[in-house]
């Protein structure tokens, strides 16, 4: 997706534009990397985040089965709100046998993992079905993990990096569904750029419940 400015539909306030023209393009292409369809059973890991969110509703629209996945039930409760059908409080509840439980002893065809905490990986990466594809682009909860090489080979099971080229058509496709109410982005709150240093305090101390867009226009 060249350059870096894009017109934006007049219906849609420029915070929320920003953080659309962050999040969809790279949510489209994870879910393009994961070969996602109608049909198959999706874990989306940290389900309130920025990208996740976005996330959740990309494969809502590509018609697949939604369990959401995070760490307080207060960002479950978002997760599910996007559109996801079931979820796991990953802080309280195992997620592999909820994931077995919710699918019937299935299992998940994809998981959007997003994350990198090695205490929860094990668990996420064997809630994978056979034939299982497990896509990350971030590494916020240590990004260092213990692979179970035999069971990725045995069970046909693919890791794959989350970045890939991102496509103009996504991004339009991403605002028009933001105008028409279908896409919805998260934002805290909006800040004056002089603020910066306290938006970032509030980001450390987990202390928000999504994005916080800084604005040079307000003072």
């Amino acid at each position: 997706m060249g350059g870096g400015a894009n017109p934006i539909p007049n219906d849609l306030p420029f915070p929320e534009a920003t953080v659309i023209m962050r999040h969809f393009p790279l949510a489209f292409g994870e879910a393009h990397i994961a070969s996602l369809k109608a049909g198959d059973w999706v874990l989306v890991m940290d389900a309130a985040g920025g990208l996740a969110s976005c996330i959740v509703q990309v494969a809502k629209t590509l018609g697949a089965h939604i369990i959401a996945g995070a760490g307080s039930d207060e960002r479950v409760a978002v997760g599910l709100d996007l559109g996801a059908q079931f979820g796991i409080n990953y802080r309280r509840q195992d997620v592999e046998q909820e994931v077995k439980r919710i699918t019937q002893g299935h299992g998940v065809d994809v998981v959007f993992e997003n994350i990198g905490d090695p205490s929860l990986w094990s668990s996420v990466f064997n809630s994978l079905a056979r034939g299982g594809r497990l896509v990350t682009v971030g590494a916020h909860g240590g990004g260092f993990v213990t692979l179970d090489v035999k069971r990725l080979y045995q069970n046909r099971l693919q890791v794959l990096s989350g970045l890939g080229v991102e496509r103009r058509e996504d991004l339009d496709r991403a605002l028009q569904l933001a105008v028409t109410g279908e896409f919805r982005v998260l934002i805290d709150r909006v800040m004056p750029l002089n603020e910066a240093a306290a938006a970032h305090r509030l980001v450390a101390q987990n202390a928000t419940l999504g994005k916080i867009v800084l604005d040079p226009t307000l003072s």
